[in-house]
Formats: C-alpha cells, structure tokens, sequence
C-alpha cells in the first residue's frame, strides 16, 4: 500500500473528528462548480469530505459521470482544507489553482451516482510561496475509486497572478 494511504486516526485533533461541516463555507467554488457536500474532519494536515455526484451535475453526460471528476473532487477537498485553515485565522476561502497531478489512478471508468463518495486528501509538502502538494483518494464505502498526488497553488492575490502580474 502507498506510504500515503491514512485513516481517520491519524487526525491529530480529537476536536476536528467527526465533524459534519457545510463544504460550501469552506470553498470558493459555488453553485454547480461546488462538488463537495460535507467536512468530516479536518486538521493542519488532512481532510475527509464527502459528496452525491448527480444525474444533473455538470459533468454527467449520457448518465454517467467520468472518473476523472474525482481529481477535481480531491481539488476541492484540499481547497476545503486551506479554506479551513484560513477561517481559522478570521479569513474567508481565497481561489487556488490545480496544477497539475502524477499517479492518478483510476479503478473505474465510471463515478457512481446517488452514491456517497469519500474523498480524503492528506499535505505531503506546503511552501511558503502557495505551492503545495498534497495526495489524495476517493472512496466508496471502503472501495479505491482513485488516488493521486496533486500539485495546487494559492496565490496572495489570484487577480494579479490571472492578470499575468506577481502573486505578491
């Protein structure tokens, strides 16, 4: 098993267990582009959240949602994560930025629907310039759906660096 593979008992908080937290306070995602539903637990280095991909999400096409929509879950999750950490010092979530993945591994070709998903994402390295890298994994029940390490950044100001100007 990969030397990132984790329970729940790894949470170092007992006060951050069993949590059942609204995802949405926690992202900068809203609407339809908001895929999870619920915080589990989160700490400084982890978090478990939770989703219902449905028949209407934007990502379903002919009944079926691909499984590449889980990195964008594992996405958001660590989003979740950092939104966390920033209410926690009287911030809101800010946008970060996907860069990119290694070793994502899918188990189906297909995401279940009406079905809820668990989606854990673990910090492996975080830098002080907002680049992070953290791994990841989605789950149904105790089933592997995919794993990957994701590579995200969270610029101090998403604006300028989208305007072609410095994080600052």
């Amino acid at each position: 098993m990969p030397h990132w593979y984790w329970s729940l008992s790894v949470l170092a908080d007992p006060d951050q267990r069993g949590l059942d937290l609204p995802a949405a306070k926690y992202l900068p995602q809203t609407g339809p582009m908001c895929l999870l539903d619920r915080i589990l637990a989160v700490d400084e280095e982890s978090l478990v959240a939770t989703t219902v991909l449905k028949s209407d999400s934007l990502f379903c096409r002919d009944g079926r949602i691909g499984s590449w929509v889980s990195l964008e879950c594992m996405a958001q999750a660590v989003a979740a994560w950092a939104g966390f950490q920033e209410r926690a010092s009287g911030r809101g979530p800010r946008i970060g930025f996907l860069l990119g993945s290694r070793r994502f591994d899918c188990h189906r070709p297909w995401l279940p629907i009406d079905q809820t998903l668990r989606i854990e994402v673990k910090k492996e390295i975080q830098l002080g310039d907002g680049l992070g890298q953290f791994s990841g994994r989605t789950l149904l029940a105790d089933e592997l759906l995919a794993s990957a390490v994701i590579t995200v950044f969270a610029p101090d100001d998403p604006a300028a660096v989208l305007a072609g100007g410095q994080s600052g």
